[in-house]
């Protein structure tokens, strides 16, 4: 090395390199550079990918806002033009047969087709099925009724029937009572249309409501404690329960009756005094009475069980 580029080094105090050690400083910056276009091209590919997949979230998302909406779209259309179609070449100079009953337990076949209006022979392109629903619905005993038309000419009718759970013997009339407590209608069905209804099964109600139209929560509890039982359970039709009803003190004051809710087994069969409180234990008492000593319980007139730890027999008629 000449004297000038020597004293050159010196100046800058810079050491010098060998040519092995220039060469290792190349693969260095080479391993580096590659490392850093390799985390470039990662970065890119992962930048590619987020953007696709929010490209694949809003796509679903899209999807999900438009398909319920061309379906109803498409729903609406077949609703719109089936029908006529439909009725055109199926129902078209087609008359109409027969009715078909489905769901029919207490009224009879016979009596629903009736209910319905038709007449044998009308056009059934003109039978309109939502206004044979409301003719049915109509009817006392049926709680929801469907109709369709079939191309063979006949009418398929179904209906859900009311249930009902007693007999409610008023100062007006005689009706049926639903599970909700209502009275549902005061016609009595055909005894023959149903082998799984009868009308004579069911316990009755006397008496009027303390408060509105229905029976009350304990009037209801009573009766649902009542199918629990065998004793009582075997015969519900000679169940009797008397409403609470209100009585004329000493003082010639009216209040309530303090004998509350009655339950009387048989027409001449005692009258048990549930009270107005602890019914389902009562009645459960009332059931023990009757299973295990039957001809004690069946000979007295009257039963309180308004006591905690004991039942009071009567033989005396009961007043109450």
């Amino acid at each position: 090395m000449n004297p000038l580029r020597r004293l050159l080094w010196r100046i800058s105090g810079r050491p010098r390199l060998r040519a092995p050690e220039v060469e290792a400083a190349a693969r260095a910056k080479r391993a580096r550079d590659h490392l850093a276009r390799k985390r470039e091209r990662e970065r890119h590919r992962l930048s590619r990918e987020r953007t696709r997949h929010e490209i694949e979230v809003q796509r679903l998302r899209l999807f999900r806002i438009a398909s319920p909406i061309a379906f109803a779209l498409a729903a609406w259309l077949g609703a719109t033009f089936s029908a006529p179609i439909s009725q055109f070449a199926l129902l078209g100079n087609v008359a109409t047969e027969r009715v078909a009953v489905q769901g029919a337990d207490t009224l009879s076949s016979a009596a629903i087709a009736a209910a319905t209006g038709l007449s044998a022979g009308v056009p059934l392109d003109a039978v309109d099925p939502v206004g044979v629903e409301a003719s049915l619905v109509a009817h006392p005993w049926i709680e929801e009724a469907r109709a369709i038309r079939l191309p063979t000419g006949t009418l398929l009718v179904g209906v859900v029937e009311q249930d009902a759970i007693a007999r409610w013997r008023s100062a007006e009339n005689i009706a049926w009572v639903d599970p909700g407590g209502s009275r549902f209608a005061n016609a009595v069905p055909e005894p023959q249309a149903s082998e799984r209804f009868d009308p004579g099964s069911l316990p009755t109600i006397e008496g009027e409501p303390e408060a509105g139209d229905a029976l009350s929560e304990d009037a209801l509890l009573i009766l649902r404690e009542v199918r629990k039982h065998a004793a009582l359970a075997a015969d519900p039709a000679a169940l009797t329960l008397h409403l609470p009803g209100l009585d004329t003190n000493s003082e010639g004051i009216l209040r309530a009756s303090p004998a509350g809710f009655v339950l009387q087994v048989g027409q001449e069969g005692p009258r048990a005094l549930l009270g107005r409180r602890l019914l389902s234990q009562r009645v459960a008492r009332l059931a023990a009475l009757l299973e295990h000593d039957e001809e004690t319980a069946r000979a007295a007139r009257l039963i309180d069980l308004r006591y905690a730890d004991r039942a009071v027999l009567r033989t005396a008629p009961a007043s109450g």
